[in-house]
């Protein structure tokens, strides 16, 4: 007999969140229940239709303000969009409100009797009288139909506003602090590294001594010698700033899979697709590479046979595509694999490319594959530099 897997991951995020949406608005719905029976004193069916009413006018404005006028025209100062949008979403309550008490008329329990009850004197009194433009033309309508309508909602999103400010001045405050940190890192990095450098010169000249040596002899040899010097060369030089070309950090890529290439032969079958699109486009120094040196690491340096390392690098408009796609063994894949350096990747990206790159790994134990895909939106050649 088959039995329910629970829910996980962002599904299970999003039904909480759901549920937490549901029982948030059970505390409105009881307040305008209780606040409309004191406020009408008249018959159930009346009370049920205007609590209704409220509640669904009451969901409908806060969450059209709060999660889609406030992110694009407050958060994002555009004050005159906020306050057309706003005079637009109170003119809708309005009409909401004017309708509302049209078809309440006849569920009064003063309809077509002499007591007068609040529905009826609300609506031939001021309502009526003021015509569909009321809350425009009358101050003392477009009171009541502020306290009568969005009232609540502004409450609730008073207590959202606070909540996103808190939240949003927490989050820059994590990514600050993450940069200092990296940024310390780095400079400890930068130290180890200056303490254990050979001099590049003298590895340069050694290695053009060597091709020249043996370019003529062995030149499957030679090649190895230009590919790694190529590493040497970008690795300690043209790394050292915040920005470079594109095609020149798959060119690094390149070179790397080239030597692999020369070290495992046919064992490993080796791919890297690139397009030409390239060029025009500046991105973080050495971000890349991490995932390819993890394919290795992790997957062809387990199992060799049949093993596979598949690179692909596309531009889509100003949109970087990278996958890399290894064989990995069945119970590496339930383990779980990347490490550090998989770890520090991410955080170069949240802080360098925050809200502008999509990071996703997935381990196929059935297929005994590994795949990492990234999403990366650049910077034009002349703007990143």
């Amino acid at each position: 007999m088959s039995q329910a897997l629970p829910l996980t991951g962002p599904a299970a995020a999003g039904w909480r969140r759901v549920a937490v949406h549901v029982l948030w608005w059970l505390v409105p719905l009881l307040v305008e229940y209780y606040f409309v029976g004191r406020l009408f004193k008249d018959t159930a069916p009346l009370h049920l239709l205007a609590t209704s009413v409220l509640l669904l006018q009451t969901v409908g404005v806060y969450y059209w303000l709060g999660y889609y006028l406030f992110p694009r025209y407050l958060y994002q100062p555009h004050p005159l969009r906020l306050l057309a949008h706003a005079l637009l979403v109170f003119y809708v309550v309005y009409l909401v409100n004017y309708g509302l008490f049209y078809a309440l008329q006849p569920l009064s329990k003063g309809f077509g009797s002499p007591e007068v009850s609040y529905a009826e004197r609300t609506w031939e009194k001021m309502l009526r009288p003021a015509g569909l433009l009321g809350c425009f033309t009358s101050l003392r309508v477009a009171f009541w139909n502020y306290g009568f309508g969005p009232f609540v909602a502004t409450v609730l999103l008073c207590i959202k506003f606070v909540r996103d400010i808190t939240i949003y001045q927490t989050k820059n405050l994590r990514l600050e602090r993450d940069r200092i940190a990296l940024e310390r890192n780095n400079l400890m990095l930068e130290l180890d590294f200056l303490k254990s450098q050979i001099n590049p010169h003298f590895l340069f000249n050694t290695l053009n001594s060597i091709y020249v040596q043996v370019v003529d002899s062995h030149e499957a040899v030679a090649e190895q010698v230009l590919q790694l010097s190529n590493l040497m060369r970008y690795g300690l030089y043209e790394s050292n700033t915040s920005r470079v070309e594109l095609a020149r950090e798959l060119d690094y890529i390149h070179s790397y899979l080239q030597l692999e290439k020369s070290r495992y032969g046919a064992q490993v079958d080796i791919q890297f697709v690139r397009d030409d699109g390239t060029a025009t486009f500046c991105i973080a120094p050495l971000l890349l590479i991490s995932f390819v040196e993890n394919a290795f690491k992790h997957g062809v340096g387990r199992v060799k046979a049949g093993s596979y390392v598949h690179v692909q690098a596309l531009m889509h408009g100003t949109e970087l595509t990278f996958t890399v796609v290894n064989r990995l063994p069945a119970t590496a894949a339930a383990a779980g694999v990347g490490g550090v350096g998989l770890s520090n990747v991410r955080k170069r990206l949240e802080l360098l490319y925050p809200d502008r790159h999509q990071l996703t790994v997935d381990a196929d134990a059935a297929a005994e594959q590994y795949a990492v895909h990234l999403t990366l939106e650049l910077e034009p050649l002349a703007a990143g530099r």
